[in-house]
């Protein structure tokens, strides 16, 4: 199996979120908490690419300057995984993102993939074959976004840094 190490800019609920979530009959248990967030941009795979990127990379958001944004889930869905989403539009994450995406461009920090993902929480990756359900909302109002590797096979995020958002978008 070839080694991946997809980078990802995310966003992570608030340890009270995340009890709430890991609450949920239909979250895995043997994931922890702290694993949950929502992917907010694709970057590339840090196993395929120049050393030179991730500095790029974090020198780029070093000087994005976002406001903080609300995220709410009410509905628990199985697709390929199970997972939290909404049928709200989430406007503010969806502008974020484009904002974040046309800083990247700007700044010519290296995008390979640059997907923006409809936001969602994924609550456990095998699927449960459940419907989807309605569910009392959970959110929080996202200030900070870290950039973080996932060890693929291993359960693992490796922060290599953290933002926080205040001002406006640009």
């Amino acid at each position: 199996m070839r080694a991946r190490n997809p980078l990802y800019v995310m966003a992570k609920p608030p340890p009270e979120v995340q009890a709430q979530i890991a609450a949920l009959p239909r979250n895995d248990p043997g994931r922890g908490p702290d694993l949950l967030h929502v992917t907010l941009i694709s970057l590339y795979d840090l196993h395929h690419v120049p050393p030179e990127w991730l500095p790029a990379t974090i020198a780029a958001l070093d000087s994005f300057a976002a406001a903080p944004f609300p995220l709410r889930f009410d509905r628990i869905e199985n697709r390929k995984a199970v997972t939290l989403r909404t049928r709200e539009p989430l406007a503010e994450a969806r502008a974020f993102q484009k904002a974040l995406v046309n800083h990247l461009l700007a700044a010519k920090a290296p995008i390979m993939d640059g997907t923006t993902p409809e936001p969602h929480i994924t609550i456990n990756y095998r699927g449960d074959r459940l419907n989807a359900q309605k569910m009392p909302p959970i959110g929080w109002t996202v200030d900070e976004i870290i950039l973080t590797e996932s060890i693929v096979g291993k359960t693992t995020h490796v922060e290599h840094g953290r933002w926080r958002l205040r001002g406006s978008v640009a």
